[in-house]
């Protein structure tokens, strides 16, 4: 609701308060607005920076249907335009701007319509018998067929692809009129059909949810109409933030609409900041037929030797071979690669999601797996993609409850092909130590310094830990994958810590699984649910400095080796790469059939 600009169901609006410097926003109303007994209500909707144009379409109404229609303007504000003075003569619904054409739309009918509803803004030039065409014989949401000033189509929005922007049908001519919804300011629509136009930044996603809502409550479908010579003298602007996205989203689930002959894939332009979504134009591509889908795994490490020690890339390796060998043809896509030029020959986008948020690329089924840094992931994100997994089964379900839509966890996973028992060596130099190997990540790392605090006989590998830890405890600087896997296989015990949304989420470290199935033992901080998922003997938590003491002493009875052996076997039979990749293909394959059909 407005701000107090309806008085209660049914009513008219009292008389509008003094302007304001801040334009409100006129979501709706209460209870059923009045059906005047009136043939044509015209709405005139103008930018605040427009309103010169206003009179013109106020006589082309009158012209079109009598000196007594009922015609009404309302000024709004769009990407924070200047406000011209109200034109006088001109029957303005209130003295200031509201915000957004959506709010005009609803702040323009608050007093009722009569049988049929026209909305026309001021950016389109239209005449007298246009305008009248509109508005005849409308049994459903329309929209007059539009020219842009560049003489380029307008012919109302296509849902080419679930889940991407509509597409503007640019096409001269149409094969049938039926669209998913508007997408110029130039609609008709009986009184029975109407319903709150949705508050959103973006003109065409307003326009087309819009008309597309009221289709829908109403039963009808949306339809564009030759009406002559209509013509769009201004192109709006593209402004998409997390309402958008989440609209857009929400018409996941819809049908593609009959169109034609539109190809079977998308071209997607650049994404439009800041929440990544990306315009569409229909193609014709090739699509290989049988099993080989051809993937881009997204991650957020940088390219070059800056990126290269991420544990993103050996997590995306290990990934990738394990789809590889399920047939599939991978490539990984680092931060710069995030959006490509030859994008639209991807069939799957995977999103590791870690530090990056990387937009959904239209033309492709988009999965993602939260791995890290929840506390990142907006639900905006989660609605965006086709299906959504996560490391962490607790944060999975909150998530999902919060967000609307299914969360999947999916843990981290291990290389059993690096990682396993056979790299186990009794001479090797961690041999009896207690191991960590990772950096200092510029931060307190507590079950290092709480196992140095102990006593513990402490080896760390990584970068950082000169002025952090004595000089006796320090290892190598940087360790290869299989150096690491005979760290974790000869040492005594080795340490794991997770960041603090990772636990509470129940995020399991991907370290933990590398232990375990390289014959290891792991003390881990306390996460979230680690019962559950991972009942071992040769995994401990460690809830306090005293129990990790414990847990470091060199008398604390471990599992044997062949016991460990044994888990090592479980670990690689359920949570390898391969595991996990077989659910994702399971995955991209249904969301493929949806989409494309």
């Amino acid at each position: 609701m407005d701000d107090g600009i309806v008085a209660g169901a049914g009513r008219e609006a009292p008389d509008p308060p003094a302007a304001s410097s801040h334009p409100v926003r006129v979501t709706g109303w209460d209870g059923d607005l009045p059906h005047l007994d009136a043939p044509v209500t015209v709405v005139v909707t103008s930018r605040s920076d427009r309103h010169a144009d206003v009179p013109r379409l106020v006589a082309v109404a009158r012209v079109a249907f009598g000196a007594g229609v009922d015609v009404r303007a309302v000024s709004y504000v769009a990407d924070a335009s200047p406000r011209d003075d109200l034109a006088a003569d001109v029957p303005w619904v209130r003295p200031d701007p509201v915000d957004g054409i959506g709010s005009a739309i609803n702040a323009g009918v608050l007093a009722g319509i009569g049988r049929t509803l026209v909305v026309v803004d001021t950016s389109v030039d239209i005449g007298p018998e246009a305008l009248r065409a509109l508005a005849h014989d409308v049994p459903g949401p329309t929209q007059a067929r539009v020219r842009t000033a560049e003489d380029a189509a307008r012919s109302g929005a296509l849902l080419v692809r679930p889940g991407a922007l509509p597409w503007s049908d640019d096409r001269d001519t149409s094969p049938d009129d039926l669209v998913f919804g508007a997408d110029q300011p130039v609609v008709s629509m009986p009184q029975r059909t109407l319903v709150p136009a949705p508050c959103l930044p973006d003109e065409r996603i307003t326009l087309t949810a819009w008309t597309f809502g009221a289709a829908a409550t109403a039963g009808f479908a949306v339809r564009t109409r030759d009406v002559g010579p209509v013509v769009r003298t201004v192109e709006p602007g593209r402004t998409v933030d997390a309402a958008v996205a989440d609209v857009v989203a929400s018409w996941r689930q819809r049908s593609r609409m009959p169109a034609g002959r539109l190809g079977d894939g998308v071209v997607a332009g650049p994404p439009l900041a800041p929440w990544g979504l990306r315009p569409v134009t229909p193609t014709t591509r090739s699509r290989p037929d049988g099993p080989h889908l051809t993937w881009s795994l997204k991650i957020a490490a940088p390219a070059g030797p800056e990126g290269d020690g991420w544990g993103d890339v050996h997590f995306a390796a290990e990934l990738a071979a394990a789809l590889e060998r399920l047939g599939q043809h991978v490539r990984i896509d680092r931060r710069d690669a995030h959006v490509r030029d030859d994008d639209g020959t991807d069939d799957v986008t995977l999103v590791v999601r870690g530090l990056d948020r990387v937009p959904p690329n239209p033309a492709s089924v988009n999965l993602l797996w939260v791995i890290s840094h929840p506390d990142d992931v907006a639900d905006t994100e989660l609605r965006s993609f086709d299906r959504a997994f996560a490391a962490g089964p607790a944060w999975a379900a909150d998530a999902a409850a919060r967000s609307g839509v299914a969360v999947e966890p999916l843990l981290q996973a291990t290389d059993p092909s690096v990682f396993h028992p056979g790299t186990r060596s009794a001479t090797h130099p961690d041999a009896g130590h207690v191991v960590f190997v990772g950096s200092t990540r510029g931060t307190d790392r507590p079950v290092v310094a709480d196992a140095v605090a102990v006593g513990a006989d402490v080896r760390v590998h990584g970068p950082g830990w000169a002025d952090v830890v004595p000089t006796a405890l320090l290892g190598e600087p940087a360790l290869s994958r299989t150096e690491v896997a005979a760290a974790y296989a000869s040492a005594r015990v080795v340490l794991n810590d997770h960041w603090p949304d990772m636990a509470a989420g129940g995020f399991v470290s991907n370290r933990v699984f590398d232990v375990l199935a390289a014959g290891g033992v792991v003390v881990s901080d306390p996460v979230e649910g680690l019962a559950d998922v991972l009942d071992v003997p040769s995994l401990a938590v460690a809830g306090s400095r005293e129990g990790l003491a414990a847990l470091l002493d060199p008398a604390h009875p471990w599992p044997s080796v062949a016991e460990r052996v044994e888990v090592a076997e479980r670990i690689a039979a359920d949570h390898s790469f391969d595991a996990r990749a077989r659910v994702l293909l399971d995955a991209a394959r249904a969301e493929r059939a949806r989409l494309i059909g």
